[in-house]
């Protein structure tokens, strides 16, 4: 097979020699010694080609095999030092070697360890053969150890193993270290015995070595006193070889120096960078042991608001763990992320006081110094952690208030004694606590699988309502519904466990759920009343505490359990908190644009090349954006020629003037920005960029998009303009024809597969193998039966008194006991077959106790008796029984005489004249029954409680040896499933890095973070940035990263948050927080460049006006849209109705609004657009409306006359938005499919403002909902999310032919600047005064003559006196 391929599928358990097709190879062995011995030689050891690489490492794995000299080292160490790329190496290779060499069950391993731990070493070492020498023995191991194929792998435990080598060798290698580079940089020279080892390969190898061991190994800087001292002396040597190096004459002997001087400098700069990061991160693990903070100093150049706000937040400033003066709010309160818990815990679920959020402000106080990116990322994480928490933490406060004190809320005190169901808690009037409580859990059993690990399947109550119906259908539909925002997988829900008693103790245990939706709606279709849910907690303490409950101990089963269930999804956000907890701020690409400025602005920075940009002589081809052949060569660090290319893009190519700006701009920035008001095809531009870089071969490129829309919409440009096939999509199923197949499940299916894929299928079964032992170990808790076997043991061993007794029973029962073996009782069970099974079971005193029968049942028996010649037996039992049945439907007295006269008949073959007494003594153990061993004189109580007593013992014995296997069997569970997920990974890993572009959503990207590293992108690209949160794009910035490049708009929707406290919008806090202004808003907002895109393609120019007025005074119109037709069936393209038609929803802000007399004005309005013929497409009318309440009443009443189309995302908040009104989910084809119903020609699509954006509609019809039902110029109460300008500029800018917008002018003008511009410019450009009072009649009549239209009247019965504002006057 090698011989035809070239690889291996047996990798290094093949003991065969490697020789592809004929050609003979001198194995690196003989090749070694060689070269090693002639010291002359040129050919480098670290040079091998895969085969020779397995060829010369195949007789170091015997078992038995230990280093004969240092020439075996050498050997050893060469082949290691060959494993890179320019060698043949690739990646399926790179892990082939790894997965042996960081296997400590391998002497590979024990090999590696050898060398690192030999003495002596040294950098003169010649043809010693006791003498290692540092050139070709140590520092070999540091390149293998610092090459891709280990610190960019997946196989974290293999990787980790090889760097706690580093770990338990460390004193020596930082021994090794200082003596070999301190003799170095004496002899100025790193060459030894004709071996070329320039500066370059040494500062790199031990560079990236100390920093990967810092990274994995925390806490490596405080343990290891000479860590920091070792770096800085790295620093100091480092600065010296390259000061040397750049004299004339050098004054270094190095390979470095014949390189062209500008070539040099680009090197040493790259190496800079490296020793740098490391020198930062050793300061800030030093810094957090032994920090003294100066806070309180803000920048001289900072305004007076900011000043205030800075000296607000000084002085209430409590830093967090051992910064408090205080001390620890509790105990997940620590100083340094990496120490926290990012599932809080119960004391912290518990806690009071507030949580410790730093203030995401520059300047802002804080525990890590200003500027740092080490603050930057606390910060980022805490707020994020805060978002996750937070509804769970503040549901649980009530959950545990309510246990506590009853009278707390009637309400949800009724939920938690009841079936559980929905709960509402509104405080101070803004803000909501809206969770699921459900009761009656108990636990089904434990078990593991593959992909979720260990996990409880529980049992609890259904909701009241229609969870609970007698028909199967009708809750399996209730849960196909809600299912989609209730117990979904990765969500978060909390088990509330209370102990027995009024005072019982609460304990809280956190788990993300691990079923299915589909798992959960069969279970709902089993069970009436009841709906089963796997969960994986944690804590382990949850887990040995369900096992207690499983096993039956009293003191684990009692008390109360309730689920408690968060809208949060765990898993969407937990990934980015652990690539942002475990992140190495130093290592974290483009800190000085990123980190907070301490006086707030970036307005002096400059903005540099990336960094493959910046290499001498570098140059990009930018034909491509031509549409005609084009020569344009762009040199990046020559400012001319960027000019010369500027010149050129904005008189030929295919961009206009602004797009070409923001193009360039871009290509020669590491950190870009392209704000792209509606319409100015921003994702063009995006896909333009893309273009540039794949033909200049700058790759991987991450593209990560808000939405599964933008992200399709670009992707499908790549493919549509042909710029590469090589893509890959992460995140949910693509619903784009095209882009299917480009999914990384599909890209899976073709892959044909590699060693690691071989590898993970044994790790495969390793895991399936504990799957049965644990199923097979819970099957025999969960039982609860003492085998006989098992209690026979534990009497002998423990109770030998009591166990001879047993074994020697008075005579008349050992014959008892010996006559009944191999027959049944009279009820058809088997007789007992051991003495303890008899004793057990009272088959002696059954013998002695008159039988208790009934008449009819004699007479049965005694009709029958006697007509079977088989009825006769030697069971002592039958017989005596039958003989006790002849008297048929005699006395009492008659039936006791029959059965004494058989009883005497068997004891007098014993020599006794009377039956025994049968004991009835009711001794307890208290009573001393343990003490007596007269086992067969104890009645049938005592002998109960008596094995009951040892039943409970051997339990609580096995209690203790099934928890030790129980956590064994979890323990190895974890470590293979670790495995096997490293090596998935590794399979996803080589498939991704054959990609040009991987694209993925938010969502996905979360998924990929343990993957990025690994990946190593060059460039990320994120779409729809104004949407993104920061935390995200922080998280997935890899070292690897050299341009960020960033498309959106700050004027448009910000990210989304659960948590309004940290949200810019509530005026409480938003200005400390600001967790939801995206990086882009940030930036730009501090002063960095952002190109802008001036030409909008999608409004007709009165459309535009509203946005260009107010938000973008330089935006222009194209010619395309100023040839737009007019609107059909109405008097104008553009009007706004003003009316007073007041909203529903109360004066809570947290209840949804919606309006009346908008919907039936609405119905109206799309039912005449549809009648007009040409507007029945999907996207020709869209319905936008600011609230949840509203397209919930407008769908209603469309929905038996035309098709209305729903986005998933608003499906699934309506169904949150129906339950938190208490009314019954739909479970209607709109909201399950989101498609089809009536009227299939006729298409209407119905969205709220905030899941719109990126897109459009021929038609729009806005709902703003929002009207105090008065003309007053100031309103009482507010317009909600009307008030953001960032919303508004989202729902007037979506339409490209038509726009009608429905509300109240006076309520909108009074609450907001934005609102009250396009009022007032419109009333200036309006001669005839801009309020017309009109019938709501007339909004339907066509006034223009060269369209053929149908006209029509309104069908609702609504008559009222409205205002017509014609938007287009």
């Amino acid at each position: 097979d090698y011989y035809d391929t070239g690889k291996c599928d047996r990798g290094f358990e093949c003991r065969h020699k490697h020789v592809p097709g004929s050609q003979v190879t001198l194995s690196v062995a003989d090749l070694g010694r060689t070269q090693i011995e002639g010291i002359g030689g040129s050919t480098e050891l670290g040079s091998l080609r895969p085969n020779e690489i397995h060829n010369a490492l195949k007789r170091f794995n015997w078992p038995d095999f230990k280093f004969r000299s240092t020439l075996d080292m050498y050997t050893f160490a060469a082949a290691l030092s060959s494993a890179k790329e320019e060698n043949g190496y690739d990646l399926s290779d790179g892990n082939t070697l790894l997965n042996v060499v960081g296997d400590p069950g391998q002497n590979y391993f024990l090999l590696v360890d050898a060398i690192l731990r030999y003495n002596p070493v040294s950098i003169a070492a010649g043809r010693s053969k006791t003498e290692l020498s540092f050139q070709r023995g140590y520092i070999p191991i540091l390149s293998y150890l610092s090459s891709e194929y280990v610190i960019h792998s997946t196989l974290h435990q293999s990787v980790n193993a090889l760097y706690g080598l580093l770990d338990t060798n460390f004193d020596r290698l930082v021994s090794v270290l200082d003596t070999c580079l301190e003799g170095s940089m004496k002899t100025k020279t790193f060459r030894e015995a004709g071996r070329e080892l320039g500066g370059l390969d040494v500062f790199k190898y031990v560079t990236i070595c100390l920093t990967e061991y810092a990274e994995r190994y925390k806490r490596a800087v405080p343990s290891h006193p000479a860590f920091a001292p070792l770096v800085r002396k790295l620093f100091d040597w480092f600065t010296q070889w390259s000061i040397a190096i750049s004299t004339i004459p050098p004054g270094f002997e190095d390979p470095i120096c014949v390189m062209k001087p500008e070539e040099r400098r680009f090197r040493i700069s790259r190496l800079e960078r490296l020793v740098t990061s490391l020198m930062n991160l050793v300061d800030q693990a030093e810094g957090f042991t032994n920090r003294i903070r100066e806070r309180g100093k803000s920048s001289k150049t900072a305004d007076a608001h900011r000043v205030a706000l800075l000296s607000a937040l000084e002085s209430n400033y409590e830093g967090p763990g051992q910064y408090r003066p205080q001390g620890p709010r509790h105990d997940n309160d620590f100083e340094e992320i990496i120490d926290i818990w990012i599932a809080p815990t119960h004391d912290e679920l518990c806690c009071t006081l507030p949580p410790y959020l730093p203030a995401n402000v520059p300047g802002g106080p804080h525990h890590l110094p200003a500027n740092s990116m080490a603050k930057l990322v606390d910060i980022q994480f805490r707020l994020l952690r805060e978002e996750l928490i937070a509804p769970i933490r503040t549901s649980l406060g009530h959950v545990i208030e309510a246990l506590r004190n009853p009278a707390h809320s009637a309400s949800l005190t009724k939920l938690l004694a009841g079936e559980g169901g929905l709960y509402k808690s509104t405080n101070d009037g803004t803000e909501s606590a809206v969770f699921s409580v459900y009761t009656g859990v108990e636990f089904e059993n434990l078990g593991c699988d593959i992909r979720s690990g260990l996990r409880s399947e529980i049992l609890f109550n259904a909701p009241a309502g229609r969870a609970r119906q007698a028909r199967a259908s009708a809750r399996v539909a209730y849960w196909e519904s809600v299912g989609r925002k209730r117990l979904m997988e990765g969500g978060l829900v909390a088990l509330v466990w209370k102990s027995s008693g009024v005072e019982g103790d609460v304990r809280i245990y956190l788990g993300v759920i691990t079923s299915f939706t589909d798992e959960l709606v069969k279970s709902s279709e089993e069970l009436d009343d009841r709906v089963r849910l796997r969960v994986s907690f944690f804590e382990p303490e949850a887990d040995m505490r369900i096992l207690a409950s499983l096993q039956g101990r009293s003191a684990a089963a009692d008390g109360k359990r309730y689920l408690v269930e968060a809208p949060i999804m765990f898993e969407s956000i937990r990934p980015f908190l652990e690539a942002l907890k475990n992140a190495n701020p130093s290592s974290i690409p483009l800190a000085r644009y990123l980190a907070h400025p301490e006086n707030g602005t970036l307005q002096g920075v400059d903005l540099q090349l990336p960094t493959y940009a910046s290499a001498p002589d570098y140059s990009m081809d930018l034909g491509s954006l031509f549409n005609e052949p084009t020569d344009l060569i762009l040199y990046p660090s020559d400012q001319s020629s960027v000019e010369r290319a500027r010149a050129t893009l904005r008189a030929g190519s295919r961009l206009d003037p602004s797009q070409a700006d923001a193009v360039l701009n871009t290509l020669v920035s590491e950190v870009s920005m392209i704000q792209g008001p509606p319409g100015t095809g921003k994702s063009f531009c995006g896909t333009e960029i893309l273009q540039v870089l794949i033909a200049n071969k700058v790759r991987p490129i991450l593209l990560i998009a808000f939405t599964n829309h933008a992200l399709d919409n670009i992707l499908a440009q790549v493919l549509e303009k042909k710029i590469t096939d090589k893509i890959a999509r992460l995140g949910s199923p693509s619903k784009h024809d095209d882009i299917k197949k480009y999914s990384l499940k599909e890209l899976l299916k073709m892959d044909p597969g590699t060693g690691m894929a071989r590898a993970a299928s044994v790790e495969h079964w390793k895991l399936k193998d504990i799957q049965e032992r644990m199923a097979a170990l819970m099957n025999k808790i969960i039982k609860r039966e003492v085998p006989l076997d098992e209690m026979d043991s534990h009497i002998t061993r423990h109770y030998p008194s009591h166990a001879g007794e047993l074994k020697n029973p008075p005579f008349w029962i050992e014959k008892l006991f010996d006559d009944s073996l191999g027959w049944e009782n009279t009820d058809g069970r088997p007789t007992a077959t051991t003495l303890l099974q008899f004793w057990i079971e009272c088959s002696d005193l059954a013998f002695i106790t008159p039988p208790a029968l009934t008449p009819g049942k004699l007479d049965d028996q005694r009709r029958n008796e006697g007509k079977n010649p088989k009825d006769r037996s030697q069971n002592r039992f039958v017989d005596l029984e039958k003989s006790s049945q002849k008297a048929g439907s005699s006395p009492q007295d008659v039936q006791r005489d029959l059965w004494r006269e058989g009883a005497l008949r068997f004891f007098a073959e014993f020599g006794w004249d009377d039956v025994p007494e049968k004991p009835s003594t009711v001794r307890l153990i208290s009573d001393g029954l343990l003490e007596d061993q007269a086992v067969w004189k104890m009645s049938r109580a005592e002998r109960k409680c008596l094995y009951d007593f040892w039943v409970n013992e051997v339990r609580e014995m096995s209690y203790e040896k099934d928890a030790a296997a129980f956590e064994l069997l979890k323990t190895w569970h974890s470590e293979t499933q670790a495995k096997h997920e490293g090596l998935e990974n590794e399979i996803k890993l080589e498939i991704l890095k054959k990609r040009d572009i991987i694209g993925c959503t938010t969502n996905g990207a979360a998924k990929l973070t343990t993957l990025l590293k690994s990946l190593a992108p060059k460039v990320l690209l994120v779409e729809e940035a104004g949407q993104v949160l920061e935390a995200h794009i922080l998280a997935s910035l890899v070292p690897s990263i050299e341009q960020l490049i960033l498309v959106g708009d700050p004027l448009q929707l910000r990210p989304t948050l659960a948590n309004f406290n940290l949200s810019m919008e509530n005026k409480r806090t938003g200005q400390i927080y600001r967790f939801d202004q995206s990086l882009m808003e940030r930036l730009s907002e501090m002063g960095l460049r952002m190109s802008r895109l001036d030409v909008q393609r999608r409004m007709r120019p009165t459309i535009s006006h509203l946005i260009r007025s107010t938000l973008y005074p330089d935006l222009e119109d194209h010619s395309l849209v100023q040839q737009y037709p007019h609107v059909r069936g109405v008097a104008k393209d553009v009007f706004f109705l003003d009316h007073r038609h007041a909203e529903e929803g109360g004066g809570d802000e947290s209840v949804s609004k919606s309006n009346t007399f908008e919907v039936l004005m609405i119905k109206d309005l799309v039912m005449h657009f549809l009648r007009q013929g040409v507007y029945s497409r999907s996207g020709d009318i869209v319905v936008l409306c600011a609230y949840l309440g509203q397209l919930q009443k407008i769908r209603l009443a469309l929905a038996k006359e035309v098709t209305t189309v729903i986005d998933d995302r608003d499906a699934a908040q309506l169904i949150d938005h129906e339950e938190q009104e208490g009314q019954v989910p739909t479970t209607d084809p709109v909201l399950q499919g989101s498609v089809e119903q009536v009227h299939v020609s006729k298409r209407v699509l119905l969205r709220t403002i905030d899941n719109f954006q990126g897109e459009e509609g021929t038609i729009v019809i806005l709902s703003l909902v929002r009207n105090s039902g008065t003309s007053r110029t100031t309103r009482q109460g507010g317009i909600g999310f009307l008030k953001s300008n960032n919303r508004t500029n989202v729902a007037l800018s979506r339409a490209r032919h038509g726009l009608y917008i429905l509300g109240n002018a006076n309520d909108l003008s009074s609450q907001s600047g934005m609102w009250q511009r396009i009022i007032q410019s419109r009333q200036s450009a309006n001669r005839e005064n801009l309020f017309i009072t009109r019938q709501k009649e007339d909004v339907f009549s066509p006034v223009m003559p060269d369209c053929a239209v149908a006209t029509t009247a309104p069908t609702s019965a609504i008559q009222t006196t409205s205002i017509i504002w014609p938007l287009d006057a």
